[in-house]
């Protein structure tokens, strides 16, 4: 290889390096579905590209809660709990503005995740910054309640704005009395993603999108207990869970 075309090489990976930073920075909306590779490794099983995304922002979350904990464990400088913020952040916006269409309703996710993200840098910024001023026990206490109370007001906050008792689904198989439900992750629903046995009802075929009443179990999520509509016009399988003429 001579000189002129490691040169050309050279400038095609800082022209795709600069591309992907700008991208990252001013992201713009993508038509093009996500790969997900490594998440399709992960979970080894197909998945719809709104719950990859929605795994995807919980392990950012979770990554970034577990990187907080673990500079305040090592008492590290206040420097990384900023920079882990700001990463957070960015990640975040960037998923949101890139590929805000593949989300069934992208607005609870986005008031959750940013939410979330606020509460936790505040609350660990607050306390890498509380501790340098004192020792004594009873304050430390004192903070954490105070941060427990602003987890229970955003909680509140979240249930008023977006909360729902009930979801939609799409009929996938009929069996008796019985027919199983796909349903999609739904944070303003508290629901997990995945399949649903119900009692069938009149018109409840497979290819139709169903209105479905939740079922709240603590400290498991909520579950359909059963169908309270049945929309008749046909929808593809497991590509939407909204029926077209309603909407949220």
């Amino acid at each position: 290889m001579g000189i002129e075309d490691i040169l050309y090489n050279l400038g095609e990976l800082v022209y795709s390096a600069g591309e992907k930073v700008r991208d990252f920075i001013l992201p713009r909306p993508s038509e093009r579905t996500p790969s997900f590779n490594f998440l399709r490794k992960l979970v080894k099983r197909d998945l719809t590209p709104h719950e990859y995304l929605s795994l995807k922002l919980q392990l950012l979350l979770l990554g970034y809660l577990a990187l907080n904990l673990i500079v305040l464990l090592l008492r590290a400088s206040l420097l990384w709990l900023v920079l882990f913020g700001i990463g957070y952040f960015m990640e975040v916006r960037y998923i949101f503005q890139k590929y805000a269409s593949f989300f069934l309703d992208v607005a609870p996710y986005k008031v959750f995740y940013y939410g979330i993200g606020a509460l936790s840098f505040v609350a660990f910024v607050g306390y890498a910054i509380f501790r340098q001023f004192t020792t004594v026990v009873a304050y430390y206490y004192g903070y954490l309640i105070v941060v427990f109370v602003g987890v229970l007001i955003f909680r509140w906050y979240f249930k008023q704005r977006f909360g729902r008792d009930y979801t939609y689904g799409i009929v996938e198989e009929v069996k008796n009395d019985l027919v199983r439900v796909f349903v999609h992750d739904d944070i303003a629903a508290n629901v997990k993603p995945g399949y649903y046995w119900v009692e069938r009802v009149q018109d409840a075929e497979p290819g139709r999108v169903v209105k479905l009443l939740l079922e709240d179990r603590k400290l498991r999520g909520a579950v359909p207990s059963r169908i309270l509509e049945v929309y008749l016009e046909d929808q593809s399988s497991q590509t939407s869970s909204e029926p077209k003429n309603e909407s949220e």
